[in-house]
Order: C-alpha cells, then sequence, then structure tokens
C-alpha cells in the first residue's frame, strides 16, 4: 500500500513538473501572471552546456505587467531553469546596463552601434 502511494505520489510531481516545464500557462505561474507574449531571446553554446535567455510580458493584475526572464542551462542529461520578474523599469534599466557591457572597451573608446 506504501508503495502504491509513493508512485502516485511521484507521479504527481513529475506531471506537475512536466506541466511547468512544457507549458505556456505552467511558466506563467512561474512568473506570477499569465504570460502574454513571448521573445526567444539568445542562445550561448560553450563546450556540452547550452544556455538560453527568453524574455515573457507578463500581465500581473489589470494593471501591473512585469518583464520576466527564463534563464535555462542544459547539458546531456540535465537541464535548470530560473525564472527571474523584473517590473519594467527595472528591465529598461538592465537593458541598458546590458548595452553599456556589450559596447565597453578596456582602452575607453566605445563601439559603435
Amino acid at each position: 500500500m506504501g508503495e502504491i502511494i509513493f508512485l502516485g505520489f511521484l507521479f504527481v510531481i513529475v506531471l506537475w513538473v512536466a506541466f511547468i516545464f512544457l507549458t505556456k500557462r505552467g511558466r506563467g505561474i512561474m512568473f506570477g501572471g499569465k504570460i502574454i507574449k513571448s521573445w526567444d531571446g539568445v542562445t550561448g553554446k560553450r563546450k556540452i552546456v547550452t544556455s538560453r535567455v527568453k524574455v515573457h510580458a507578463v500581465d500581473v493584475s489589470p494593471s501591473v505587467r512585469i518583464v520576466g526572464l527564463e534563464l535555462s542551462a542544459s547539458t546531456i542529461g540535465s537541464s535548470q531553469m530560473i525564472p527571474i520578474s523584473l517590473p519594467a523599469t527595472e528591465a529598461v534599466e538592465l537593458a541598458r546596463i546590458l548595452k553599456e557591457a556589450a559596447e565597453y572597451r578596456a582602452d575607453g573608446a566605445e563601439t559603435e552601434t
């Protein structure tokens, strides 16, 4: 009887994880709202690790919208996903900092965009 309960519990956990990782609605729950638009973002590969950043516009309530960053890293046999929720003003600031870092040169000159 204990084995049946354990297997049932394990099955429910596997279904929940699959729902979160494989559906847009599940990822929306992680961000605390409903995903209304998604962008694929960028993908980087370094040796056997593939890193991805996806960007989501998330409605938390009728008057509150946030930006959700979905950071994921995967290798052979493993995967990790970290959701980050940012208010719109913080997302704009992050974009500015990323642009500044991408254009930074140690000699003080900035690259042209």
